[in-house]
């Protein structure tokens, strides 16, 4: 995305900072303009509900993976024992 495209193409989420011109995710900044410090027009963005009870994504697929090396280890004493 180029830095010279028009506001109504930016994706949601990105603020423009008055001072400088940058466009940039106060999300991801805590709610300041990485360049000059100065804190964004719409405030910090609220973090979602996995980062406030501080879960990570990750977690997730690690809880697949022994889901599924459960399975497998179920998968296969059931057929040793059966044959």
């Amino acid at each position: 995305m180029s830095a010279n495209a028009p506001v109504l193409a930016r994706p949601d989420g990105y603020v423009l900072c008055a001072d400088d011109g940058f466009w940039f995710r106060p999300a991801y900044t805590d709610g300041k303009c990485p360049l000059c410090g100065e804190p964004a027009p719409s405030g910090v963005a609220p973090t979602s509900l996995l980062h406030r009870i501080g879960m990570d994504r990750s977690w997730f697929g690690m809880a697949s993976l022994a889901v599924e090396s459960l399975a497998m280890l179920i998968l296969v004493l059931v057929m040793y024992y059966k044959g």
